[in-house]
């Protein structure tokens, strides 16, 4: 018994690592190629270049954190992982729209579901008693909020040129 726990528990963390790290790889990749992150990216007033890669990686890195622990808490009748692929989804169109598009209505809809997903997820999870799972879902809030907040902000490169 005590093999199957922890060959599920292995699996579960290869999955999430896989998972992760193939959905950084893959909205990095859009990511880069966008021309306004390339304007953002190569501006006089960018942070430095190693704080954004960093940032970046330990936002994904925290990502799959929540993943492995919401995956171990994901039973029948708690849909726990769909609202956090929800939230994710709303997330990477809010980068894609932003960094891409110049999209900002688009990013600013898809930034308040992404809010209201978190939430939602963070009410369910209080709700069962998985406090420490609301905590690190308040803390990928504040994070979102922050990060993308910064980013949005600073993103209106038009306006900084000046």
């Amino acid at each position: 018994m005590a093999h199957i726990i922890k060959s599920q528990s292995i699996r579960r963390v290869v999955y999430t690592v896989l998972i992760t790290s193939l959905t950084c790889l893959i909205l990095s990749l859009i990511i880069y190629q966008g021309q306004y992150f390339q304007n953002w990216f190569n501006s006089s007033y960018a942070p430095h270049k190693q704080f954004i890669i960093i940032g970046w990686f330990i936002l994904f890195a925290y990502y799959g954190v929540c993943l492995f622990y919401l995956w171990q808490t994901n039973t029948k009748g708690r849909n726990y992982l769909f609202l956090f692929g929800i939230q994710f989804f709303a997330f990477a169109v809010f980068i894609i729209s932003i960094y891409c598009f110049s999209a900002y209505i688009l990013a600013t809809v898809s930034s308040i579901f992404s809010v209201i997903f978190s939430i939602w997820l963070a009410i369910k999870l209080f709700k069962n008693k998985q406090y420490v799972l609301v905590s690190l879902i308040v803390v990928l809030i504040l994070i979102y909020c922050v990060f993308c907040g910064i980013l949005c902000c600073s993103l209106e490169y038009g306006v900084w040129k000046d």
